[in-house]
């Protein structure tokens, strides 16, 4: 399906020329906030020009102070409502269905890994306890539909920063509203939001899978990165494990593989 969304290009807010990325297969949306002043005193003021202006702040200060050789997100989601696509290539990565690797939520310990590999949304502002105002709102959600539609993403995997490093961002207001955001993306999509499958199985996402996979890699069953995404590694993992202890091999973790395996 087509991507509908407004964007501002890296061309049009005078990003600095940075060189190509890889393209990936995103399985998430991953929420950020940039940590701005929030309004009156937001940095944008709720401009078109005074978006281009913070996303050449940010740009700037990823490459100065990360060494990273662009904007570490996907996309810059302002006070007014306003995007601008962040990394180079995002637009037309995600307009096929893609992605290019970016740097806003690497992996730390044993939370969600493959955050790289989605679109990294930063929204402005600081929502620990601050409200996002409506029109930013209505953008995010905007800007989630459409991005779940051309990447064939499951509203159930918009996720925050802090599912996959340790960090409070996107803050705990913003976090405690992904639940609702999911809901308004799902329902504009037309789309039931479904609850976790009670069985684990190949294509599943989440902590679960980080657990299982951690129990597998426990027992000497190598599902290969513990990232907490149940991909053909893991299901093989998960074969081996029920021969050897004489359960049906089929590669899903129902009741009784959960029990053998000491899975709550």
């Amino acid at each position: 399906m087509p991507f509908t969304a407004k964007v501002i290009t890296t061309d049009e807010w005078g990003a600095e020329s940075a060189g190509s990325f890889k393209k990936t297969v995103p399985k998430f949306i991953v929420i950020h906030n940039t940590d701005n002043k929030n309004p009156p005193d937001d940095v944008s003021q709720g401009t078109v020009d005074g978006g281009k202006k913070l996303a050449r702040q940010i740009q700037e200060d990823h490459i100065k102070r990360n060494r990273w050789n662009d904007s570490g997100h996907n996309f810059l989601n302002t006070t007014g409502g306003i995007i601008l696509e962040g990394r180079h290539g995002t637009l037309n990565a995600v307009k096929q269905g893609m992605c290019v690797v970016s740097a806003h939520a690497k992996q730390d310990g044993n939370r969600l890994g493959g955050g790289n590999n989605s679109p990294g949304i930063e929204n402005e502002g600081n929502f620990k306890t601050f409200k996002m105002q409506q029109k930013q709102w209505d953008s995010l959600v905007e800007l989630c539909v459409s991005l779940c539609d051309s990447c064939n993403i499951n509203p159930k995997n918009i996720r925050g920063h802090r599912d996959f490093s340790n960090t409070d961002c996107p803050g705990d207001w913003l976090y405690g509203e992904l639940p609702r955001l999911r809901q308004e993306v799902a329902d504009k999509l037309g789309t039931t939001l479904k609850e976790d499958e009670p069985l684990l199985q190949l294509d599943a996402i989440g902590q679960d899978v980080i657990e299982l996979q951690q129990k597998l890699t426990d027992k000497g069953f190598s599902p290969g990165a513990i990232d907490g995404d149940f991909g053909e590694n893991t299901r093989q993992a998960v074969i081996a494990f029920q021969r050897s202890v004489g359960l049906l091999d089929d590669g899903i973790v129902g009741n009784d593989t959960r029990k053998a395996l000491g899975l709550t």
